[in-house]
């Protein structure tokens, strides 16, 4: 049931992105704790500073995908106002999201 809504042709472009996001979560915080390994070897307790790479990696992924989400909105009112010929909203005429 959860999967026949991102398959929706209207959801699919947010299916890409969750999908994208699960794997870098999956896979490039690992990577950096084990590259972070070898390059901290000299340290003092290089464990310490590979979680530490991959805690920032884990952040790093997570902000990239809410301000990904965030932009959804904004791209998808441009893109509704460009096939109306409608100007951009400057100054007092635009709307305030927050």
């Amino acid at each position: 049931m959860g999967f026949s809504y991102l398959l929706d042709p209207k959801n699919r472009q947010v299916g890409q992105k969750l999908g994208i996001a699960t794997l870098l979560m999956f896979t490039l915080p690992i990577i950096t704790y084990y590259v972070s390994e070898r390059y901290f070897v000299d340290k003092q307790h290089p464990d310490n500073w590979a979680a530490l790479s991959a805690i920032v990696m884990t952040n790093i992924i997570v902000g990239g995908y809410c301000y990904a989400a965030y932009i959804e909105d904004a791209e998808e009112k441009d893109a509704e106002d460009k096939t109306k010929g409608v100007p951009p909203r400057v100054g007092i005429y635009k709307e305030r999201t927050d």
